[in-house]
């Protein structure tokens, strides 16, 4: 039976519908580098970025921060629904006349958990 694990600093087991391997059930591992239900803020999300550049040579900042939210309307309708997503995080050296360095993250706002998007060479 083959089943994948990926984790950041925890994992969360969760049996799917339909995953199976030679007709049995095969968990599935989730990632969370948070505690499940957890609020992922601007602070974490921005060490979390920082934390993918730990090896980087070069001293980082923030240069921008921007939540994702995904915004839910009804068919004629006048509710809408708004479901916090995760943060986009761009990183960029602290001296201004470096080139390269630095770049673009993901934190997804579920699990906390950083995706490099765009590194900065």
């Amino acid at each position: 039976m083959l089943c994948l694990l990926t984790a950041c600093r925890g994992a969360s087991r969760v049996t799917p519908a339909g995953s199976t391997a030679n007709g049995r059930l095969c968990p599935v591992t989730v990632p969370w580098c948070v505690l499940p239900g957890s609020d992922v803020d601007s602070a974490f999300a921005v060490a979390q970025a920082r934390h993918l550049f730990d090896s980087s040579y070069l001293a980082l900042e923030e240069h921008s921060l921007e939540r994702v939210v995904a915004r839910l309307v009804a068919k004629d309708s006048s509710v809408a629904l708004s479901l916090p997503e995760g943060w986009l995080v761009r990183l960029m050296p602290v001296a201004k006349n470096t080139l390269g360095g630095g770049g673009l993250v993901w934190v997804n706002g579920a699990t906390g958990c950083p995706i490099l998007l765009i590194r900065y060479e």
